[in-house]
């Protein structure tokens, strides 16, 4: 499984380092459609671990990061392919969609 929690920019920099394509995930324990895109977000990894890594970061241990990346909502996750940051996928999204929308 290639879902890692990080909690400081410099484990940020280095998690991001990767050939893979990464989905940055923000989240806090209370959100509940934090929850059940958790589930949806493990099954993609499961699922796809060669191709893709998940880093999350919750919010309210790293709001500082939160804050670099304008997050005003949550569940908020932004896509970043070759150091490029894309579009923020902000709320829950199906495991299909997110599929789709990621295009693997």
């Amino acid at each position: 499984m290639s879902v890692v929690h990080v909690t400081t920019k410099k484990e940020l920099s280095e998690q991001l380092k990767t050939k893979k394509i990464v989905l940055l995930n923000f989240w806090a324990e209370w959100c509940g459609p934090c929850k059940m895109l958790a589930g949806v977000l493990n099954q993609l990894s499961d699922e796809f671990s060669g191709k893709i890594k998940i880093i999350k970061v919750n919010v309210e241990k790293s709001p500082d990061i939160a804050a670099e990346f304008k997050v005003m909502g949550i569940p908020h996750s932004r896509l970043i392919i070759h150091n490029k940051s894309y579009e923020p996928i902000v709320g829950y999204v199906p495991f299909e969609q997110l599929k789709q929308m990621i295009g693997i």
